[in-house]
């Protein structure tokens, strides 16, 4: 199995989440995180601050690492590619 590398979509990825899936010909996985990173983390952590405020630090403290963890994973996949 070898390794593909694209480090233009990386690029793009580093930019806009989820981008560097779209211009790879993944569509729909590079859709989904878009989604996940700019709308459902967000209302996340805007929907806990009508439960409650002290449950609003740990959503939003958990939003930021799944963000981070999120964005690595979108770069990574957009950076390797594996070829049959």
């Amino acid at each position: 199995m070898l390794k593909k590398y694209h480090y233009l979509e990386a690029f793009f990825s580093v930019l806009v989440v989820g981008m560097g899936q779209i211009l790879k010909g993944e569509g729909k996985k590079g859709l989904g995180l878009l989604l996940l990173f700019y709308f459902t983390l967000p209302a996340l952590v805007y929907a806990s601050l009508f439960i409650n405020g002290f449950l609003f630090i740990y959503i939003l403290g958990l939003v930021i690492i799944t963000g981070i963890l999120l964005w690595g994973y979108s770069i990574v996949d957009a950076l390797i590619k594996n070829e049959q």
